[in-house]
C-alpha cells in the first residue's frame, strides 16, 4: 500500500452555483460566493459543502502567483488508434510465401510507472503462395484476438477495415468463415480502462505496434506500416477530477478515510464522475510576519460542471465565476470559449 502526501497544500471546491452576496445555509451543496475584505486586500470564498457552510483560505491578493482557467475539453483523453497495413514497397504489398509475419504490441508502464515495465503480445500469420492482402489482414486480426482472449481486462480491440471503409470488429469468438468481405487494413484501438474512486486510477494504455522484419530476397525488411488514425473515442475528465477531489479531501475533511471500517465516518463527495469539469486554479503564497517571511505556496482549485453541447452555455457558470474573481482581485484570468459551438 502506498502512502501519499502533498508537497504544496491544495484545496478543491466543487462550484455548482454562484451566489451573491453570500452563501446561505439553505443553499444547495456546491454553492459558492466570491468575496473580498473591506480593504480589498484579500480574496476568499464562501462555500456550502455537503452538509455545512465554510470559508476558504484568506488569500492575500498581492501574493497571488498565478491564476488560470482550463477547459474540460482540453483535459479529455483521446483513445489511441493505429492502422496497420502491408508496406507497398515490400514485395509490392503482397505477403511473401513461406515467411512468418509477426506483429508485436509493446505495452509500456504495464503494472508499473516506468517505460521499462513492458508487456508484449503478438499476432502471427504464416504466408502461403497466392495469399491476398485481404486474407492476410483477416488471419492477423484473428490471431491477435485469440492471443488477447485471456486478458482479464481488455487493453486493445481489433477492427478490420473493408473496401467501403466500414469497421468490422474482430474478437475471440469471430469465425474466419464469417469474414467474407475484402479488407484493406487492420485497426488497433485503445480500450478504456476500469476505474474505482480513490482505489484504481483510470490510466491510459500506452502501447506501440511493431512489425517484426521478414526476409525478402535475402534482405530483412519491415513488412508493415503503422500509422496513427482517428481516435477510437474520448474519455472526459470527470473521473480524474473525482480522484483529485478524493485526494484533496484527505487534508480537509476526510483525514481518517476508512479507519475503523465498518464503523468509519463516510464522506460525501460532490464530483460526479460522469460529468465534465472546467477547472480554475489560483496559486498563491502565505507570507507571515517577523521571521516567518518565507513563501508558503498553496493552491485553491475550483471545479465547475461543464454541462451542455455549446460552449456559450456549458462554460457560462465558469465564466461567471472567473468574472467575479477578476472583479474582486483586479486579476485578468482569461475566460473560457463562449462561442456557440
Amino acid at each position: 500500500m502506498a502512502t501519499f502526501s502533498t508537497n504544496q497544500v491544495r484545496q478543491l471546491y466543487v462550484a455548482k452555483a454562484l451566489k451573491t452576496p453570500h452563501v446561505l445555509a439553505g443553499d444547495a451543496a456546491g454553492s459558492i460566493a466570491v468575496k473580498n475584505d473591506t480593504a480589498k486586500n484579500h480574496l476568499y470564498f464562501e462555500y456550502k459543502g455537503a452538509n455545512n457552510l465554510m470559508r476558504s483560505d484568506l488569500i492575500d491578493i498581492k501574493n497571488i502567483l498565478y491564476a488560470k482557467a482550463t477547459d474540460a475539453d482540453d483535459m479529455a483523453h483521446e483513445l489511441k488508434a493505429v492502422t496497420v497495413t502491408l508496406d507497398s514497397e515490400v514485395n509490392a504489398g503482397a505477403p511473401v510465401a513461406g515467411q512468418d509475419y509477426i506483429l508485436r504490441i509493446a505495452f509500456k508502464q504495464y503494472v508499473g510507472m516506468s517505460d521499462e515495465d513492458q508487456y508484449f503480445k503478438y499476432g502471427m500469420v504464416h504466408a502461403y503462395a497466392g495469399m491476398t492482402a485481404s486474407d492476410f489482414y483477416k488471419k492477423l486480426a484473428l490471431s491477435l484476438a485469440k492471443n488477447f482472449s485471456r486478458e482479464i481486462v481488455p487493453l486493445v480491440k481489433f477492427v478490420l477495415t473493408n473496401s467501403d471503409d466500414e469497421a468490422v470488429p474482430v474478437d475471440a469468438t469471430t469465425k474466419e468463415s464469417s469474414l467474407t468481405e475484402t479488407y484493406k487494413a487492420l485497426v488497433i484501438d485503445e480500450v478504456e480502462q476500469p476505474w474505482r474512486l480513490g482505489v484504481m486510477e483510470q490510466n491510459p494504455v500506452y502501447f506501440e505496434v511493431q512489425p517484426v522484419p521478414v526476409t525478402v530476397n535475402g534482405d530483412e525488411r519491415i513488412w508493415g506500416k503503422v500509422e496513427d488514425t482517428e481516435p477510437a473515442g474520448i474519455i472526459a475528465n470527470g473521473k480524474k477530477i473525482a480522484d483529485l477531489e478524493y485526494f484533496c479531501m484527505g487534508e480537509r475533511g476526510d483525514i481518517y478515510r476508512g479507519v475503523g471500517y465498518p464503523n468509519n465516518i463516510p464522506t460525501t463527495y460532490l464530483v460526479d464522475p460522469t460529468v465534465k469539469y472546467n477547472v480554475i486554479d489560483i496559486h498563491y503564497a502565505y507570507v507571515g510576519s517577523n521571521e516567518s517571511v518565507q513563501k508558503s505556496e498553496k493552491t485553491i482549485t475550483l471545479v465547475v460542471p461543464k454541462i451542455g453541447t455549446k460552449n456559450n452555455v456549458s462554460n457560462a457558470l465558469a465564466n461567471s465565476i472567473i468574472a467575479a474573481i477578476n472583479t474582486a482581485t483586479g486579476l485578468t484570468i482569461t475566460e473560457l470559449d463562449k462561442s456557440a459551438s
